[in-house]
């Protein structure tokens, strides 16, 4: 529709009046046929038409295509920690190296991940105005009370993992919360803000993921003080310890189900766990 209104305006623009003479005679005038208001107000109406569909179209396909490259971390993240699994069995780990006072060393790793919830990694909290903020747990959140971010904190083969799978700064970050918020003694490739209230902000200093989704959360007003919480959580597949195989989720604090964008991104590595 639009090369056919470019064909026309260019074929607008090569007219020449033509005449007739007292002969019959077609002749074509010196002078070239111009617009009319009416003619030029149609085409700029449906260029803005036109506009106003592709554009938006386009921006949603760039959008789409973000939260997929994003979700192939995801599966960086999932082979890397599987890698880990091997390395150091999870059915002999318990769980007394656990971050935080929620520790309970009546469980073993294994069960943790055959569980509904699994076990969370690290947390994103997603504001509606600043950058994404990354820490180890939720202090204090019943919700988050299957956490493994003293293993992570410990850099042994689990911190190790995230590194692998691009998530060096994350593990930096977990790290440095994990001793009091020591992010002096901690550095990594990192920022931290403290806001007025106290609160410290801290993310990677290159952003991890692209999408606007797993950036800023524009509906987080609703949330506690202008923003949501986010576990990225691993499990068994399908609850299946024999399956020695891990899905890695993301999901908003304090439920199993995976995050599904606006367009349909299911953010885990196990499809059936979106349905």
């Amino acid at each position: 529709m639009f090369i056919q209104v470019l064909r026309w305006f260019a074929d607008k623009m090569s007219m020449k009046p033509v005449s007739v003479d007292a002969a019959g005679s077609r002749t074509c005038s010196k002078k070239k046929a111009g617009f009319t208001i009416v003619e030029l107000m149609v085409v700029i109406i449906i260029v803005n038409l036109l506009s106003g569909v592709a554009v938006p179209k386009c921006t949603d396909l760039i959008e789409k295509t973000r939260e997929k490259i994003d979700l192939l971390k995801f599966y960086y993240l999932r082979d890397a920690l599987s890698r880990a699994l091997y390395e150091d069995d999870a059915f002999r780990i318990d769980t007394t190296a656990q971050c935080g006072t929620t520790k309970n060393s009546q469980s073993k790793l294994s069960q943790w991940l055959a569980s509904e919830k699994g076990v969370s990694l690290f947390i994103i909290e997603l504001h509606d105005k600043y950058p994404a903020n990354y820490q180890g747990e939720n202090k204090g959140r019943t919700s988050d009370d299957q956490n493994m971010c003293g293993l992570l904190s410990s850099e042994g083969f689990w911190s190790q993992a995230l590194r692998d799978a691009g998530f060096g700064a994350v593990a930096d970050i977990v790290i440095a919360r994990a001793d009091n918020n020591q992010f002096s003694k901690h550095p990594g490739d990192y920022v931290t803000e403290t806001a007025s209230n106290g609160w410290v902000r801290s993310y990677p200093k290159t952003p991890i993921f692209k999408s606007k989704v797993l950036n800023g959360d524009p509906n987080a007003k609703a949330g506690n003080n202008g923003q949501n919480r986010y576990s990225m959580k691993i499990r068994w597949t399908g609850g299946d310890p024999n399956s020695h195989s891990l899905e890695v989720f993301l999901a908003k604090d304090g439920t199993t189900q995976p995050l599904i964008s606006r367009f349909g991104t299911c953010f885990s590595t196990q499809a059936s766990g979106c349905r």
